[in-house]
C-alpha cells in the first residue's frame, strides 16, 4: 500500500541528507580527481618522486580555443632535488619507461620527452643559496659557485685549465683540453693556419658562424665573440654534467646537444667553421654519418678544424684511425687546407665537381634530390652527401655578403620561403621600432649588462635578435617546428639559434635565460592544441630570477597570463600596454605584457 503524502513528506529528509552526502562526496571525488591529474604524481607512486610532482601534460588542453579552465590555486614546488632539472633530458625517467635507447649511438643523450601523464607541473627551485648571476662581461672569467654546486669539473681537468674553484666562485682562466695556455693564442694560430689577414679569424667577416661540437666549458666560444664570431657551442649532457651550464652562466651562447642519430636542429649551410678540440667523437662510425652531418651543415667552402691525436700522433692505432679518416674525406672531397703541430684544418668543396667525378658506387652516396637538408626535427641523420643546388653551385660562404652588413642585407635564400627583400627590409625595420619601445618600457628597472642572454621564442626573420644588436646580449632565436623553413634565415643573418616544439620543453638549464621574448607564441601553441599553462611553467624554469618575460599576444591571451604572475611568482614588477599598429599586427586587440620573476628559495616559501 502507497504511503500517505503527510508520511511521504516525513520520510524525506533523511533521504535528502542522503542525496546531499552522495552528491558532496562524488564532488569532493571530482574535486581530488582534477587536482590530482594537474599537480599530483601521475602513474607511479609518490614515494617514487621524493615529494616531486609529475603531472599530465597539462592543466587542459584548450584544443577548441573556446574553453578556460579554472586558475588554480597555487603551483606546487619541485623538490630540490630537481634544481636542474631538462625534462626532456631527464635519464631518470628514461630508465623508469624502460626506453630502450642505443648508448653506443649516443641516444641516450638526444631529446626523448616524458609522455603526458608524467610530466612535471611544478616550479622548479633554485639551489640553496642561489645568488644574482654576475653580469658580463666579468661573467666570462667567474661565476657563483652557488649557483652551480658542481666542481667535480675542476678537479677532473686542473691539468688543462678548465675552471678552478677559487672560494664562493669559479673561475674561468680560458683553457682547454687541447688549449691548456689559453683559447686567445689558439684562435690566433688557427688564424695564421688559413693565412687570414691580421691573424683575425672572421676573415673580413666572412666567417661568422661556428660550430662548436663536445665544447666543454665553452671557452673557445667565449674568445670567439672578442674576433665577431659567434659560436654555437655544444655539448651533451654526458659524464662532464653541467659543462653546459657552467657556460650559459658565464654568458655563453651554447646548448645542449649531441651528434647522435638525429639531425641537429640547424638548417644546411648554417655555419663557416667546424670545431672538434678532443671531442671524443668516433667520425668513422655508420658510414661516416656524423661526418656527414658537419658536411650538411657547413656552407660552401667552410672549414672544419680537428685538434686531436688522430690528426697527429704516431703511434699505430691513432695513425690508423688517421688514414680512415683522411679516406673518408677524400670520397667526400673535402681537402687538407692546413695542418701545424696537433691541428688539421679541411676545406669543404665550394661546388658539386668533385662529387660528379667520383667513380660509380664510390661511398658515401649522393644523397637522392627528394631528401630536403633544411628538414631538422627528429630527423634521423643520412650516410650522404648533400648536393648544392644549382643557385649555390661556386657560390662561396652561399652568397653572403660579411659580417655586419650580413645582419641586415636580404639573403639569398629569402626566396626559397617566398619572402621578397622588400619585406625583409620592412620586418628588420618594424622589429627596431618595436625593440625600442621594448626598452623605454624596460628602462626603470634594467641596470647596465644585467641582460645577457635572450631568447625569443617565435625568431619570424630574426628581426627582433637584429634589433639588439646594439646590445652586449646574445639571443638564442627559436623558430616554432610549424615554420623551420625559415631558420635558414637566421644564420644568414649571422644570428644562432634552433628549432623547437614548444608543446615539449627546451633542452636547457633551468635559470638559463635573463629575459625571454614571446610573439604570438600562445596563439600559435594553443592553435595547436597545445597547453598555455604549460608554456608558462617551462618558460619558468628556464628564466632566471629577477629575468624578464616580454608577452606580445592577444588581449585575451594577455588577460588569461596575468591570473598566474603570483602563482609563478613574477609579479616583482609589471607593466601593461597596448602597442601601436604596424605591419606585423596580426590582431586588432594586440597587448605588451612585461614582468618581472622573482628571486624565491624553497626555504623562504616554508616559512610563509
Amino acid at each position: 500500500m502507497k504511503p500517505s503524502r503527510s508520511e511521504r513528506v516525513r520520510a524525506t529528509p533523511p533521504k535528502l541528507f542522503t542525496y546531499v552526502l552522495v552528491g558532496f562526496i562524488a564532488l569532493l571525488g571530482l574535486t581530488c580527481l582534477y587536482y590530482g591529474s594537474s599537480f599530483a604524481p601521475g602513474s607511479r607512486k609518490s614515494d617514487e618522486f621524493d615529494g616531486s610532482s609529475r603531472a599530465r601534460a597539462g592543466f587542459a588542453s584548450n584544443r577548441d580555443g573556446e574553453s578556460r579552465v579554472e586558475v588554480p590555486r597555487s603551483i606546487p614546488i619541485c623538490d630540490s632535488k630537481h634544481s636542474d632539472l631538462i625534462p626532456c633530458l631527464d635519464r631518470d625517467l628514461h630508465h623508469q619507461l624502460k626506453l630502450r635507447l642505443n648508448l653506443t649511438l649516443m641516444e641516450h643523450y638526444e631529446h626523448h620527452c616524458p609522455p603526458p601523464e608524467r610530466r612535471f607541473n611544478c616550479l622548479v627551485p633554485p639551489p640553496a643559496g642561489y645568488k644574482i648571476p654576475i653580469k658580463w662581461p666579468v661573467s666570462r672569467d667567474e661565476v657563483w659557485k652557488a649557483n652551480i654546486p658542481h666542481t667535480h669539473l675542476a678537479q677532473e681537468k686542473s691539468d688543462q685549465n678548465w675552471m678552478v674553484v677559487n672560494g664562493d666562485k669559479i673561475n674561468f682562466p680560458g683553457g682547454g683540453t687541447h688549449f691548456h695556455y689559453g683559447a686567445d693564442k689558439y684562435i690566433v694560430s688557427l688564424a695564421q693556419m688559413l693565412k687570414f689577414p691580421g691573424d683575425k679569424l672572421n676573415n673580413g667577416g666572412s666567417i661568422r658562424n661556428v660550430l662548436d661540437v663536445g665544447c666543454g666549458v665553452a671557452s673557445f666560444g667565449a674568445y670567439l665573440l672578442s674576433h665577431d664570431i659567434i659560436a654555437m657551442s655544444l655539448a651533451p649532457n654526458d659524464v662532464h654534467q653541467n659543462q653546459i651550464q657552467f657556460a650559459l652562466e658565464r654568458g655563453i651562447p651554447s646548448t645542449l646537444g649531441v651528434l647522435g642519430t638525429k639531425r641537429l636542429p640547424y638548417p644546411s649551410r648554417s655555419f663557416e667553421l667546424a670545431h672538434c678540440s678532443r671531442c671524443r667523437i668516433d667520425w668513422l662510425q655508420r658510414d661516416g654519418i656524423l661526418l656527414l652531418e658537419l658536411d650538411r651543415l657547413l656552407r660552401p667552402g667552410g672549414y672544419f678544424v680537428y685538434s686531436s691525436p688522430e690528426a697527429y700522433a704516431h703511434d699505430p692505432e691513432n695513425r690508423k684511425i688517421g688514414t680512415a679518416m683522411h679516406d673518408l674525406f677524400r670520397r667526400m672531397c673535402w681537402r687538407v687546407v692546413a695542418k701545424r703541430d696537433q691541428s688539421v684544418i679541411w676545406g669543404k668543396p665550394i661546388s658539386n665537381s668533385c662529387y660528379l667525378k667520383r667513380g660509380s658506387g664510390v661511398q658515401p652516396p649522393l644523397c637522392p634530390s627528394g631528401d630536403d637538408p633544411d628538414a631538422t626535427w627528429n630527423v634521423s641523420m643520412k650516410a650522404c652527401i648533400t648536393p648544392y643546388s644549382v643557385r649555390m653551385h661556386k657560390e662561396r660562404w652561399s652568397g653572403l655578403v660579411p659580417w655586419p652588413r650580413r645582419l641586415t642585407a636580404p639573403p639569398p635564400r629569402l626566396e626559397e620561403i617566398g619572402v621578397t627583400p622588400e619585406q625583409f627590409r620592412e620586418d628588420t625595420e618594424t622589429w627596431r621600432h618595436r625593440v625600442m619601445e621594448y626598452w623605454k618600457l624596460l628602462k626603470p628597472m634594467v641596470q647596465n649588462n644585467s641582460i645577457r642572454n635572450v631568447m625569443d621564442m617565435s625568431s619570424n626573420l630574426g628581426g627582433f635578435a637584429a634589433a639588439l644588436n646594439d646590445k652586449d646580449v646574445w639571443v638564442m632565436n627559436v623558430i616554432p617546428v610549424q615554420s623551420q623553413p625559415r631558420m635558414k634565415i637566421i644564420y644568414d643573418r649571422g644570428l644562432i639559434g634552433a628549432t623547437h616544439d614548444w608543446c615539449e620543453a627546451f633542452d636547457t638549464y633551468p635559470r638559463t635565460f635573463d629575459l625571454i621574448h614571446a610573439w604570438n607564441t600562445f596563439t600559435e601553441t594553443q592553435a595547436r592544441g597545445c597547453s598555455i599553462e604549460d608554456l608558462l611553467i617551462e618558460m619558468d624554469r628556464i628564466l632566471r630570477p629577477e629575468g624578464f618575460v616580454i608577452i606580445r599576444d592577444t588581449s585575451e591571451n594577455i588577460s588569461y597570463i596575468k591570473k598566474y604572475l603570483t602563482l609563478l611568482k613574477w609579479d616583482k614588477w609589471l607593466t601593461e600596454t597596448t602597442p601601436k599598429g604596424d605591419s606585423l599586427s596580426a590582431a586588432k586587440d594586440e597587448r605588451v605584457l612585461i614582468a618581472r620573476k622573482k628571486l624565491w628559495s624553497v626555504a623562504a616559501i616554508s616559512e610563509l
